[in-house]
């Protein structure tokens, strides 16, 4: 009895990194799956690529792609400075800690609907066993963002909306929407104390309040703080979508560029992701819709998309991958905070 103790450790310890193995292995295939379908799609979208880019590759043009390149890890900078702070509430997290787990949180995203890759990834990249904790952590950042991305595409849709081909019944609605997303983030944010109060009976309820409790226990100054991380992190990526869109030097000005690219992040944040391999092509059909006014080339338009694309996410996707078969997660869980 006590050799057959002794063989279970090291068995059951095996099957646990064989098992986690095949899990980043699993990932990974759908990463790249999901990075060789997008290239495929852009390929049907815009003829060849390679001859679309070449014309921007110009020493005209190296200022602009120059400072987007250099934007790319202050936006990442900016998210992972907003993970910290609110992270931190559960866990000590260091900025290196918690720009590693946005990466990989990004990196995950596209492999799984919705914000769940994203909260799995960030979230198992803490080094605590208290890390499921900060689930709820994870759903304010996101909230945030959210928050932020409906505001501005608010703003930009007050804007132009009397320019978008749109039905007056689809404006409405999209009025109608815009209002109460925007009242409803403030309700929530003032109802978030009830959460750390709420003593559920249920063993199952019980469980979710160990995990978004965390909620109610932000101050307004540290959501206040978070939101302005987010801010600026919108502000690096709306600068770069537009920049992407001054390389074709379209004869639009700078403000209705902004609140048209807001409003490409609008439909992005507002329609439900239920397939995320469709997430560009999202942005794409938006972009087109949006632009249609303007009768701009349809085949820039998706170019200056999946510019931003390749710059601003592809890169980062691929150290998230680095980082996944570099990290040591059956060790996370025996580190405390």
């Amino acid at each position: 009895m006590v050799q057959d103790k002794e063989l279970s450790g090291p068995k059951e310890k095996r099957n646990v990194r064989n098992l986690l193995a095949a899990g980043k292995l699993l990932v990974t295939v759908l990463i790249i799956s999901y990075i060789y379908k997008t290239f495929l799609n852009e390929q049907k979208g815009i003829g060849d690529v390679s001859i679309v880019f070449a014309q921007l590759l110009t020493a005209d043009h190296l200022p602009l792609l120059s400072l987007m390149l250099f934007l790319v890890p202050v936006n990442w900078a900016l998210e992972s400075l907003k993970w910290q702070r609110l992270a931190g509430k559960v866990v000590p997290v260091t900025f290196r800690d918690a720009f590693r787990g946005t990466l990989t949180g990004l990196a995950i995203g596209v492999a799984a609907p919705a914000q769940l890759g994203d909260t799995i990834g960030r979230v198992a990249a803490l080094k605590s066993d208290r890390r499921l904790e900060a689930i709820g952590a994870a759903i304010v950042s996101n909230g945030i963002q959210f928050y932020v991305s409906a505001a501005a595409g608010a703003a930009g849709w007050f804007y132009l909306y009397e320019n978008l081909s749109l039905s007056v019944w689809s404006k409405q609605v999209l009025h109608a929407l815009l209002i109460t997303v925007l009242f409803s983030g403030i309700i929530v944010v003032w109802l978030r104390k009830p959460l750390t109060n709420w003593n559920p009976e249920k063993t199952f309820f019980k469980k979710i309040h160990g995990y978004i409790r965390i909620i109610g226990n932000y101050s307004a100054g540290e959501l206040l703080i978070s939101l302005f991380y987010g801010t600026l992190r919108y502000m690096v990526f709306i600068s770069q979508f537009i920049m992407a869109l001054l390389l074709f030097r379209f004869p639009v000005s700078v403000p209705e560029l902004a609140a048209c690219v807001s409003l490409i992040f609008l439909a992005k944040t507002l329609i439900p992701a239920v397939n995320v391999l469709g997430d560009l092509g999202l942005r794409e059909f938006t972009a087109l819709v949006v632009f249609q006014h303007y009768q701009l080339p349809a085949e820039q338009i998706i170019a200056a998309t999946f510019l931003v694309w390749i710059i601003n996410v592809l890169g980062p996707i691929l150290i998230g991958i680095f980082l996944i078969w570099k990290y040591k997660w059956k060790n996370a869980g025996k580190m405390k905070s």
